[in-house]
């Protein structure tokens, strides 16, 4: 599991991003092209400083105007220069007390004056022409080229914006139908022991958190520790040594984090295990609603869920506060750094390493702050990331549960029952039990033949048509149909064999028509209608006010048990497989009801090999052979007379059910 919680989401996401991996470039790359966009508008205060505080340029800045002006001459050039080191000359000089004193303040100052209007006379030349038009005109060349800037940026911006979260939906379009895949290809035995409210969080909850951690990483942890490295590399064409100062800092910020984020991982799988508890236990209740309110258990089913509640708090809010305390260091980090940032400015100004004028300070204090706020998201988006790590993880888990219902690559189709089906030595134990649910069975049914199976509760009778099913594969023995064991037949020319009746009906929420042509999907309305006429529910369908179109609601709430019984009847009639498996079909039904239903199978077992389980005895009095099981083990075998004569478990079973119906 350590390795799992390294790496989940990549293990995760990364066989589904491979086929996009041009797009996530793309995005990269789109990134990067908007951020050096962005932060190069940042650079264009430095012309603008000059063009509004013409006064306030930089030596180096004054010296290459004078160069790009034509008409200045050498003489102006030394003289302008001159001036110039006599300012730094004198700025540098120590006296007693402060090292500025109110002459040379005085001194520099005029000197300033003079340069200002000796570089305006040599740059100009006629004073009257210094006029604000000029200045005005530079603005708008810069505002146009901010504007040009701005606008490109936005368009890559928008067009990364549109890729990446085109790439995250397909990814996770991709991730939810693999998994379905993945779950529909495991057999019974995982369905079996799952809870359906769990598996219903991580496929909602889950899912849409790992959506919310592709959009995240493909603009947060692409976008932003994208401009971070622009925008330092541009502050430190302005201050090389300023800037590797950040850089260098770094590290204290990254170390603690790395430390909360693992702790974030790990609280965030414990909170999304409670939060599917919590799923799983609203599912029950939901489920049960009818239980619950005959035994006026509400108050209890509230406290029980306010209970799973509270663990969700609880493991919920050792992944906050670890993410809580990681937002707190980056912000205190960041503006503390900040403040050291500007001592050693500072410092580096006054020693005369760093030229102060032309607005380059303001411009690489900007490009600092703007790379602090990226390096800011970025740890913000980590931390989305960490927390989410949990739903991948048990995503992963889903995905790593092995299908143990595979068919072999070199299986073989069958055609019809042919000879029928063998049952040789079978034997099968659920995962955990030490007791074998069946063991040593073994049976034989000939085409056309009615096998029924009957016995205690819990004498395998289910597991035996579960075998046959193939919804699982035995631990002993085999299952052979016509001479092939099921394990070597393609799994849907084995389904194509059966047909399946429950004892509890299930309907999909829509209309008659479509749950009855489930079992044959290109069937025509004719061919449903004749279906429902043999499983007599036709009449009652067309009495509805919209007759076959009729939606029967969640589950088929709208009908009774036995209308719902007859529906999946049809269904099985339509299907028209030669094999029926009949699963206490009318155990659950009132007496009315099971009258109706069991005429409607009664015809539809007719010149079908049938394997029936049977509740009341009374309904398979006819079968050709009885099977008798106990314990997982094959009891008894032979016709209803022969035993009854034999005066053993079945009839034991028999005189119960009679003396029962007696009384």
């Amino acid at each position: 599991m350590g390795k799992l919680r390294s790496n989940g989401l990549v293990r995760l996401l990364w066989p589904l991003a491979k086929p996009y991996l041009g797009k996530f470039i793309a995005v990269f790359i789109l990134s990067m092209v908007g951020a050096l966009l962005m932060q190069s508008t940042l650079l264009l205060l430095m012309p603008t400083w000059g063009v509004l505080f013409p006064s306030n340029v930089a030596r180096l800045e004054l010296e290459q105007a004078m160069e790009a002006v034509p008409g200045v001459s050498e003489e102006q050039r030394l003289d302008i220069h001159g001036s110039l080191e006599g300012i730094r000359a004198q700025a540098e000089l120590e006296v007693e007390g402060d090292s500025w004193t109110h002459d040379v303040q005085r001194s520099l100052k005029q000197l300033k004056r003079d340069l200002k209007n000796r570089v305006e006379d040599a740059i100009v030349g006629d004073p009257a022409e210094l006029t604000p038009e000029r200045r005005k005109s530079a603005l708008w060349r810069i505002a146009g080229l901010v504007s040009l800037l701005a606008l490109s940026a936005g368009i890559v911006t928008y067009v990364g914006t549109l890729v990446a979260n085109q790439v995250s939906l397909m990814v996770v379009v991709a991730l939810r139908q693999d998994l379905v895949t993945h779950l529909l290809g495991l057999s019974m035995r995982y369905h079996g022991k799952r809870k359906f409210g769990d598996l219903l969080s991580r496929m909602s909850a889950d899912v849409g958190t790992t959506l919310t951690v592709l959009n995240i990483m493909l603009r947060d942890l692409v976008r932003e520790p994208v401009t971070a490295v622009v925008t330092l590399g541009f502050a430190f064409t302005i201050t090389p040594t300023a800037t590797l100062g950040v850089v260098l800092g770094l590290p204290l910020l990254l170390t603690p984090i790395g430390i909360l984020l693992r702790k974030m991982r790990k609280g965030s799988n414990r909170s999304l295990t409670q939060l599917g508890a919590t799923t799983q236990t609203m599912t029950q209740i939901f489920s049960g609603i009818r239980t619950v309110k005959a035994y006026r258990a509400e108050d209890r089913e509230l406290e029980r869920f306010q209970s799973v509640q509270n663990g969700y708090i609880k493991a919920t809010m050792k992944m906050v506060r670890a993410s809580a305390l990681a937002v707190a260091w980056a912000i205190t980090y960041t503006h503390v750094g900040m403040g050291l940032m500007i001592v050693m400015v500072g410092y580096l100004v006054i020693a005369g390493h760093l030229d102060s004028g032309g607005g380059s300070l303001l411009t690489f204090f900007m490009l600092i702050s703007a790379a602090y706020k990226s390096i800011k998201r970025t740890m913000k988006a980590m931390g989305s990331v960490a927390e989410a790590e949990g739903a991948c993880l048990r995503l992963q888990e889903l995905v790593d549960e092995a299908p143990d219902i595979a068919q072999k690559p070199d299986a073989v189709e069958l055609e019809g029952l042919g000879a029928g089906l063998e049952i040789k030595n079978l034997g099968f134990t659920y995962d955990g039990e030490d007791v074998p649910a069946l063991e040593g069975i073994n049976l034989e049914l000939k085409p056309g033949e009615t096998l029924a199976l009957v016995g205690p509760s819990g004498s395998g009778k289910s597991t035996l048509v579960d075998l046959v099913a193939r919804f699982l594969d035995p631990n002993e023995g085999c299952i052979e149909a016509d001479g092939h064991d099921l394990r070597d037949l393609t799994l849907h020319s084995w389904t194509d064999q059966y047909s399946m009746v429950t004892q509890s009906p299930f309907l999909f929420h829509d209309s008659i028509e479509e749950n009855i042509r489930y079992g044959k999907p290109e069937a025509t309305l004719e061919e449903v209608r004749t279906a429902c006429g043999a499983a007599d529910i036709h009449d009652f369908i067309q009495a509805l006010p919209e007759g076959y179109d009729t939606n029967v609601a969640d589950a088929g709430s709208r009908l009774s048990g036995g209308q719902r019984q007859r529906i999946t009847i049809a269904r099985a009639v339509l299907n028209g497989a030669p094999l029926l498996l009949l699963d206490e079909a009318t155990s659950a039904l009132d007496t009315e009801s099971e009258r109706a239903v069991q005429a409607s199978l009664d015809k539809l077992m007719q010149g079908h090999t049938s394997i029936v389980i049977a509740h009341r005895l009374s309904t398979i009095r006819n079968a050709d052979r009885i099977a008798v099981l106990d314990k997982g083990h094959l009891a008894e075998i032979g016709t209803h007379d022969e035993l009854l004569a034999k005066e053993g478990l079945y009839a034991h079973l028999h005189s119960l059910q009679f003396q029962s119906a007696g009384a």
